[in-house]
């Protein structure tokens, strides 16, 4: 049985198998990456499943302006101020008026018409103002339309021509294509956020491509990236290079070395990528941990026979949704899992089918054979403590044999 480990990266989630680890003698001492020059993954070692998705980064778009024609006429009703209020008043005091009228016709004669005639007066009031209001609005638009149909239009031709000079650059990252980027960037008139996430994206493929730090910087200036999306980057690229690293089982001391000088050259530190030293220090913790070598502790709760314990951990009980459920006590025996909490849970290993961690949310989820509900949980170390209920889940078979 094999754990997976799904994660979001730069260019889209991936998704990966978790083995026993390698014993350091065992590890390649290949200098590679497993990173390709798209930020791809390459595994250097035969074993193990790897899956990725890829997310794309479509061209910019302009934002839609809204046209009061395409407003339902009951939207402009909507009160937005005082005056808003009192239309909704007058057209409830109308329709009272009417029905009252109406009530009075149909009783006592003629009468009532004049508070039907007023009632409908009332009605009509505010719906002829608020048309006559919409009226003037398009007129409004029509006169406003050309010139920013015209202004949309440079837009849209400073918007291609920006895209076009990002791909030139993506292409082909030299002094000509960085400054017809810089040029271009420098006529931009829009939002940030509206061109942003294409050039970040270049920058990003210009980073897995070249692994030139000083390149990437000159790529970001040109391109008009903040200091945060460009530090951003670097940060994506050095986690893509650790979490494929982690998925290969070739993160140890030899490859730590190239991995410490790369981390130096694109200025990172433990601190920026906390989600990564854990996960680096857990998979440490794991290797040499086989089905053979499980640890055994005292938890502290009533065994069965020839049940001992093997780790113990706190951590949240999740629900459904991944609303927290209250704190519990997780643990982990030869024979079972066990949640100790307001709701207390006991499951058999033999009826675990799959375990999975999800980084982005730190949440490991035990799916057993239906109808049963799946698990999840947080819990302290959320790797660690995955490995080991699926290295336990090979033990229950294991102890017939010595019983």
């Amino acid at each position: 049985m094999t754990f997976y480990i799904q994660k979001s990266l730069a260019l889209g989630p991936i998704r990966f198998g978790v083995s026993p680890r390698q014993v350091l003698a065992d590890i390649d001492d290949d200098p590679r990456s497993s990173t390709g020059a798209s930020g791809e993954f390459l595994g250097r070692r035969a074993t193990g499943f790897y899956f990725a998705d890829t997310r794309a980064v479509g061209a910019p778009s302009l934002p839609v302006s809204r046209s009061i024609s395409s407003m339902p006429f009951l939207s402009s009703l909507r009160p937005a101020d005082l005056r808003g209020w009192g239309y909704i008043a007058l057209l409830a005091l109308g329709v009272i008026l009417f029905l009252l009228g109406f009530a009075v016709v149909v009783r006592k004669g003629a009468q009532g018409w004049i508070e039907v005639i007023l009632g409908t007066a009332m009605i009509a009031t505010p719906l002829v103002l608020t048309a006559q209001k919409r009226r003037q609005l398009r007129q409004q638009e029509e006169k406003e339309r050309a010139a920013r149909e015209e202004r949309e239009r440079r837009e849209r031709e400073m918007l291609a021509s920006y895209v076009e000079a990002l791909e030139q650059l993506r292409r082909t990252p030299s002094q000509e294509t960085l400054r017809a980027a810089t040029a271009e960037r420098e006529r931009l008139e829009l939002p940030y956020n509206i061109w942003s996430p294409l050039a970040r994206n270049v920058v990003l493929d210009i980073g897995f491509k070249t692994l030139d730090l000083r390149l990437m910087s000159e790529a970001s200036r040109a391109v008009g990236l903040s200091s945060d999306d460009e530090r951003g980057v670097r940060l994506d690229i050095y986690r893509t290079f650790i979490w494929h690293l982690l998925a290969d089982d070739r993160l140890s001391d030899a490859p730590e070395r190239p991995l410490s000088e790369r981390r130096k050259g694109f200025e990172t530190a433990d601190r920026d990528l906390p989600t990564e030293s854990q996960a680096i220090e857990e998979f440490w913790k794991l290797r040499g941990v086989t089905r053979d070598t499980l640890p055994r502790q005292q938890c502290g709760i009533p065994l069965k026979f020839r049940e001992y314990c093997i780790h113990s951990t706190r951590g949240t009980m999740l629900n459904e949704k991944g609303a927290p459920q209250g704190t519990y006590s997780f643990f982990v025996t030869n024979k079972r899992l066990i949640a100790n909490g307001r709701n207390p849970i006991e499951v058999e290993l033999t009826g675990i089918d799959d375990v999975e961690v999800d980084i982005d949310h730190n949440t490991l989820t035990v799916t057993m054979a239906r109808p049963a509900k799946p698990l999840r949980m947080q819990v302290e170390q959320t790797i660690y403590t995955a490995a080991i209920i699926d290295l336990a889940t090979t033990l229950d078979e294991r102890s017939r044999e010595f019983a």
